[in-house]
């Protein structure tokens, strides 16, 4: 049953004063984890702490990945364990890797870390288990999937 309101509901509504449409809790929770790790550190004005510090290192030259996963993953799990109320007992797996991406002829054009975030966890509300959420975010340029 729908009980959560999406962030990316119609803003005429809220001009209008008309009530945003409602969404599932594993719904908005995935919004909401997505909106963390999207966020840099000092970007959200109403709280200069909110954000995920791994973007700190977009371009950072990775010289121990088993090291920089550790931390990451340390870090997103502290994120979410600070923002995301709804979740309990966060779980949070990271792999990188560098896929080429390439042209029509085959030839590489361009090579960027992608990270994959894995999220699980309970609901303390409803005592259901979080699916595992995947999160695909690039470095070298930063973007997201």
């Amino acid at each position: 049953m729908p009980n959560a309101y999406s962030l990316h509901g119609p803003i005429t509504n809220l001009l209008h004063k008309r009530t945003q449409p409602r969404i599932p809790t594993i719904e908005a929770i995935r919004e909401h984890i997505n909106l963390l790790l999207s966020t840099r550190l000092d970007e959200y004005r109403y709280d200069p702490e909110m954000g995920c510090g791994i973007w700190g290192e977009d371009y950072a030259n990775i010289t121990n990945p088993t090291q920089w996963k550790s931390d990451a993953e340390q870090t997103i799990t502290n994120l979410i364990i600070q923002y995301e109320k709804r979740l309990q007992y966060a779980r949070v797996y990271v792999n990188i890797d560098e896929p080429a991406d390439q042209d029509a002829d085959g030839r590489i054009i361009r090579i960027r870390r992608r990270i994959t975030i894995r999220v699980s966890g309970n609901l303390p509300e409803t005592g259901e288990t979080l699916p595992e959420q995947t999160f695909i975010m690039y470095f070298s340029p930063v973007a997201s999937e």
